[in-house]
């Protein structure tokens, strides 16, 4: 196909070369130019050595691990490339490290303030005063079966209310449980890494004790080994050979990470209501009135001491971990 003169001088004319007098691509060049044409990175690096000619050179920094403070400068080369020279010059630079120091940022005064120690006020918790001290990264633990009232609980709150009132009548004050539950363990510390595991192996131990059902009778009187707090409880009548038989295996998995047993002589039982220090001997001698007042509210409401036991539940500080027993067959 014939090219017209003039189209083909301006074609050389405009056309620049790597080397010098060279009018056109060799067979050489053309494979170069076309594998640069494929691989973008290559385009990338000829562009930044200067494909142009205008483009400013550009500084690489290393920085080394032995230096924690300052970035240690490293002597680095940068290639420069004009058109139309067949030569290409080498340029070193070397950056100083004062021109690449950074600025820290100052720590919150939250963090650089003394951690205080917890201090308990026991005004904030109805007079109650811990067990054991207060330490971070300990988990006051228990476990325990949880009793659902379900419809019945506006009748059981009614008879919570006539025995503090028959005790206020006598000069002793009680305060109403927040929860109805028949303790399974002692209060036990638990160190954070320990809560799952212990929670996996009451889980695996306890998954095969089949489901069962309880029935309270007859008020008890009971205080915590400090003697800083009495109860007033309902005692367990029917399941006491059930929750026997599931304390032998807890107290089992516990042994295994040294933590206390059960009471020897624990008695199982729902705490309903409590007063602070010991006031073992006064709410004794109010036992017949308060036993009379229950046997009114049961005698109509036979069904609200009978409860049925499809799970336990694990407390660790406010976080409960149910633990499934087996359906009955």
């Amino acid at each position: 196909m014939a090219t017209g003169g003039k189209g083909a001088l301006s074609l050389l004319q405009n056309y620049s070369s790597d080397s010098e007098g060279d009018s056109g691509y060799t067979s050489e060049d053309d494979k170069k130019r076309k594998q640069e044409f494929r691989n973008p990175h290559e385009r990338k690096r000829k562009k930044r050595r200067g494909g142009g000619g205008d483009e400013e050179e550009e500084d690489m920094m290393v920085d080394t691990p032995s230096s924690a403070s300052s970035r240690q400068s490293t002597p680095h080369h940068t290639l420069s490339s004009t058109p139309h020279s067949t030569t290409a010059t080498t340029t070193t630079h070397i950056t100083s490290s004062s021109s690449s120091s950074r600025s820290t940022i100052p720590l919150p005064d939250e963090l650089l303030q003394e951690r205080e120690d917890h201090v308990d006020d026991p005004r904030q918790h109805q007079g109650r005063v811990r067990s054991f001290p207060h330490e971070r990264g300990n988990w006051a633990s228990l476990l325990y079966v949880p009793l659902h009232l379900g419809v019945y609980g506006a009748s059981f709150t009614s008879l919570l209310s006539s025995l503090v009132a028959t005790c206020r009548d006598n000069q002793l004050t009680l305060t109403p449980s927040a929860d109805l539950h028949i303790s399974l363990s002692q209060t036990l510390v638990l160190h954070l890494h320990l809560i799952h595991p212990l929670t996996q192996d009451l889980r695996a131990r306890l998954g095969g004790v089949t489901r069962f059902s309880l029935w309270l009778h007859g008020l008890g009187v009971y205080i915590n080994e400090e003697r800083t707090r009495t109860f007033l409880g309902l005692r367990v009548c029917h399941g006491r050979e059930e929750l026997h038989d599931i304390t032998a295996e807890v107290d089992k998995c516990l042994a295994e990470y040294r933590l206390p047993p059960f009471y020897k002589d624990g008695s199982y039982h729902a705490s309903i209501a409590w007063c602070v220090g010991d006031a073992t001997e006064d709410l004794r001698r109010l036992l017949p009135q308060l036993e009379n007042i229950c046997s009114q509210y049961f005698s109509v409401e036979s069904d609200m001491r009978t409860f049925d036991i499809p799970a336990l539940s694990f407390k660790t500080g406010n976080r409960i971990h149910s633990i499934p027993l087996a359906p009955s067959k």
